[in-house]
């Protein structure tokens, strides 16, 4: 695990490393970091502890923030760092607009809202709510690196934590177009259904079977 950790030395290094060696995995969200590694598998939350660690460890201010959504869509969390005064993030994600972010924004909040055009539900409905601050993760004492329980602590406190707004949860929902619907799409969990409007407008070189399977 150690090594692993200080060769991801920069973001883009830990980006590289989530994209090459971690695949998305739907099912689990309780991994340690060192069970991330292990398993090479780890939802967004995983990829988002992965990262923190890596970069706290290259000496960069790190932590993690959640981004939550409406309408039953699934929140989505990233791992923030710092370089001089702007913030950007590493993330793992099953849309390619959900990854990560460079260090090009002077706030929090800015860097949220960098994700609301990509931010949509399976349906097609752009869901992005709401976001955290920095989330302390002081308390826990690094139990996160290995200690799965930790991990499962930790997601409860991020939900109970405050979030600041981005719209309101009676908005009328927007429709992403079909074609930035499949540019963005990485990974289909097999229990979601496509509308059919998606479904038709599907281009040719899309196969739903690959986008579904857990490589």
């Amino acid at each position: 695990m150690n090594k692993i950790i200080e060769s991801c030395n920069t973001p883009e290094k830990v980006q590289a490393y989530i994209d090459d060696h971690i695949t998305y995995d739907p099912y689990r969200e309780d991994r340690s970091v060192k069970q991330v590694i292990d398993e090479g598998r780890g939802e967004c939350y995983n990829g988002a502890l992965f990262g923190v660690a890596c970069l706290k460890a290259a000496g960069y201010q790190s932590s993690i923030i959640e981004l939550f959504a409406r309408g039953g869509d699934e929140e989505h969390i990233l791992g923030v760092y710092k370089k001089g005064d702007y913030y950007g993030c590493v993330a793992q994600s099953k849309f390619l607009g959900l990854k990560g972010r460079q260090p090009i924004y002077s706030s929090i909040r800015d860097l949220a809202v960098s994700y609301m055009e990509y931010y949509f539900s399976y349906d097609g409905r752009y869901t992005l709510q709401s976001y955290t601050s920095l989330f302390p993760l002081g308390k826990y004492k690094n139990k996160w690196l290995t200690d799965p329980a930790t991990v499962v602590q930790i997601g409860k406190d991020l939900r109970s934590a405050t979030h600041h707004p981005l719209a309101k949860s009676d908005d009328p929902y927007y429709y992403v177009a079909s074609d930035r619907y499949w540019k963005e799409m990485l990974y289909i969990p097999p229990y979601y259904t496509i509308p059919k409007k998606y479904l038709n407008a599907k281009p040719d070189y899309v196969d739903l079977a690959e986008l579904s399977k857990i490589k």
